[in-house]
């Protein structure tokens, strides 16, 4: 019989399992990302002894090109899982230009799997065993006594001397069952495997699994894809070159796909049905999306258009009898945004539907922030049922498995700041919608999730995760014309960095990172590769500089998941020094500073229906109001000298406000839409986010006849998020998404 040896790893309240990848801390299992994990093996290999970078990279990467990045990423990830703090370290100390040292005293057990008892090495040796000696230990060490003497011992003796082994590691066990006997029950999760292997500039969208299991459906940005689970083998689905759909479910027949496709310059959403055999495609339902196909597949639940999410309905398979089953509540919250439902899936016996209601929680939030609930309901309307209420944690994506447990996305750790999403499940009593067992964890990974699916069988499981983020570019204008020159990247981080601001010398960018496992404020210069730490904290967003240069504004969210705390607006000189509180305000969505000589500041909030901008001093706080906008959200910029204003007031408007005077003046752009604009340098244009009817993102410059022209093009399906131009005028900052390991994950008899 094969032997094999892992090791569990002690210190204080804390065991490490090799064999199993978990950190077990306070009764919690927590899985850990394998690169991490052995990042943290060595370390407990080696306690109180500084290591270098090389060392653990050599052992944990084997060679392999990988960057600083990649370690100081997995020791963050080790300092939120075990709770550490790198300023006042308890754990994990970092030695400036020398490497980590793992601070505990540490109890390594040598655990044999298939055999009778296990060796434990206390490190370091000067550790006094007499104080923990356990029934185990005692009786190691009377056969250890035996051991010595083997060589003298008669046949009968070996045979006397095995049963007693025996019996001691039955008495072991024994014991070690005894002691366990009152510890939590810690979940062993399932394990994720990946399916697909797209580059990172074909990101997977969505992918489906059959309900027979052998077929998966995907989309990427080149089209729509099958592929045979068993063997791998791709091929792409045989559509039209302008039909563009991604798969929302499969027909239990395994043969047929429900889609949704985009269409047309106004990308119209519509479902179609799709068949393995070829053929044309089959149109179910204009101004529809978001499909699920009932166990029999005789209905198809989806959300209707134009206004998305409001409604849920149900067809016939065929698209006729099209019945409106439920709508949206009204918030009980004042402060949360109106509710939309998102990914309906059918209960086992197709009585039932399951979907999560969104609610905007935090308008000012970046990424936004959510208060979703997941309900369940019956088919045919009525029956509200709600599983779990106004949870930040729960994301849209869920299924309904076979054996009546509801799937469903859910953020993997509440403390961290990152969108890694998990699988957790409920089970639910088909006949009433109710939940009838707690929350259990499934799986966990890394990234957000956008979708899944389960086989009829319930065997298997497949998720679409996603890992793009956002990442601060920087273009350099081109002087013999008006366009800009392709962006560059100016953060090598892959976590998450959104630039707001200029420094008033234009050489370096004020920017929110999320790289050390929450948002925290970084500068950089233009001209290097790494930033320097700013403000250290929590829940930090929009950097942007004082009218007068010296400081650095930011705001400070309310923790996620309590919407009812208002948010912060700070300020820190920019040369050193502690920040300080200039106002607390509940819906603050922007705010912005004029440059010198104006004095002028402003921020926005969402006080009921009304977007109201008010004017601050960064010494004083709040000041008077200075207009009111009806009917909710507008985005804004303030013109670099104080005097003007320009308001989005819908997505083909801009209405011009003049400070002074209070004259008006509005400008429509009928043919682009608008998401946002700000201000050139010198006042004279504006840069407007828009996309063209094909997908391509682009910045117009509008100037002050109201002529607008391309001077930025993207990539087409991506986004640009903002321009801002550097008080120079020769440089500026966008945010582009920048996808990573989009891939579709399989977990099998979960």
């Amino acid at each position: 019989m094969t032997h094999h040896k892992f090791s569990v790893f002690r210190f204080e309240d804390i065991e490490v399992r090799e064999r199993e990848f978990l950190l077990v801390k306070g009764g919690r299992a927590l899985p850990v990302e394998p690169k991490a994990f052995r990042v943290l093996l060595f370390l407990l290999r080696n306690p109180k002894r500084l290591v270098t970078k090389d060392e653990i990279l050599n052992a944990v990467w084997n060679d392999c090109a990988v960057s600083d990045n990649s370690l100081t990423r997995s020791i963050a990830t080790l300092r939120r899982l075990l709770g550490d703090d790198s300023r006042e370290p308890r754990f994990i100390a970092t030695v400036p230009t020398g490497g980590y040292r793992f601070l505990c005293d540490v109890v390594a057990a040598e655990e044999v799997v298939n055999g009778l008892a296990t060796e434990e090495t206390h490190l370091p040796p000067e550790i006094d065993t007499n104080d923990r000696r356990t029934e185990k230990e005692q009786l190691k060490q009377q056969f250890a006594a035996g051991r010595e003497r083997l060589s003298g011992l008669s046949l009968v003796g070996l045979c006397v001397l095995a049963f007693g082994i025996v019996a001691a590691g039955f008495l072991i066990r024994q014991a070690a069952s005894t002691r366990d006997v009152h510890r939590p029950s810690v979940p062993h999760l399932a394990t994720e495997e990946r399916i697909t292997s797209n580059p990172p500039e074909a990101p997977i969208e969505n992918a489906v699994v059959s309900r027979d299991g052998k077929y998966l459906a995907f989309h990427d940005n080149s089209g729509l894809y099958l592929r045979q689970i068993a063997n791998g083998e791709t091929r792409a689905w045989g559509l039209p070159k302008d039909f563009v759909a991604w798969p929302d479910d499969w027909y239990p027949d395994g043969t047929h796909l429900l889609v949704t496709r985009r269409e047309g310059p106004s990308r119209t959403l519509s479902l179609w049905k799709l068949s393995l055999f070829g053929g044309n495609p089959e149109k179910l339902m204009d101004d529809a999306a978001g499909g699920s196909v009932a166990p029999d597949g005789s209905r198809i639940a989806y959300v209707p258009g134009p206004k998305f999410g409001s409604e849920l309905w149900v067809m016939d398979s065929d698209g006729a009898n099209a019945r409106r089953v439920g709508l949206a509540r009204k918030p009980e919250q004042p402060n949360l945004g109106d509710g939309w439902i998102q990914h309906p899936a059918w209960s086992p016996n197709g009585t039932r539907l399951a979907y999560v209601e969104a609610h905007l929680a935090s308008p000012q939030a970046d990424p936004p922030q959510y208060a979703n609930s997941l309900l369940t309901r019956d088919a045919n309307g009525g029956d509200l049922q709600v599983v779990l209420k106004d949870d930040a944690r729960l994301r849209s994506a869920l299924w309904w498995a076979a054996d009546g447990r509801i799937l469903f996305a859910y953020l993997s750790d509440p403390t961290s700041e990152r969108e890694d999403t998990g699988i957790d499940s409920i089970s639910i009593d088909e006949r009433t919608g109710k939940a009838a067992a707690p929350l259990q964890r499934v799986t966990e990974g890394q990234g957000w999730i956008g979708g899944l699916s389960v086989t009829s069988d319930g065997k298997r499981l497949v998720v679409s995760r996603g890992n793009t983020t956002r990442q601060v570019f920087i273009t350099e204008r081109d002087p013999s014309n008006h366009r800009w020159k392709t962006p560059r990247r100016l953060t090598l981080d892959t976590n998450e960095s959104l630039g707001t601001a200029w420094t008033a010398d234009s050489k370096a960018v004020l920017f929110a990172s999320d790289r050390n496992g929450t948002w925290n404020l970084f500068k950089q210069n233009i001209d290097e590769t790494t930033p320097e730490v700013l403000v250290e904290g929590r829940s930090m967003r929009f950097p942007r500089l004082s009218a007068d240069g010296l400081q650095v504004l930011y705001l400070v969210e309310s923790p996620r998941g309590d919407h009812s705390l208002p948010a912060s607006l700070m300020s820190k000189p920019l040369a050193g020094g502690p920040p300080r509180l200039v106002l607390r305000e509940n819906g603050i969505s922007n705010y912005q500073c004029a440059r010198a000589p104006s004095r002028l500041c402003i921020f926005s909030k969402l006080v009921g229906d009304d977007h109201i901008l008010v004017s601050f001093d960064p010494e004083h706080g709040a000041g008077r109001e200075i207009t009111r906008i009806p009917g909710g959200l507008s985005h804004w910029s303030l013109s670099p000298d104080g005097s003007r204003l320009a308001l989005v007031l819908d997505p083909h408007r801009i209405r011009f406000l003049s400070l002074e005077t209070g004259a008006a003046q509005d400008v429509g752009l009928n043919d682009r839409p608008v998401f946002n604009v700000d201000w050139s340098t010198d006042c004279a244009r504006l840069f407007i986010r828009s996309i063209t009817p094909a997908g391509v993102p682009i910045i117009l410059a509008l100037n002050g006849t109201g002529k607008a022209e391309v001077v930025i093009e993207g990539q087409v399906d991506s986004n640009f998020a903002f321009f801002i131009q550097s008080p120079d005028g020769r440089h500026g900052i966008l945010e582009i998404p920048t996808p990573g390991d989009n891939n579709a994950w399989m977990v099998e008899n979960f």
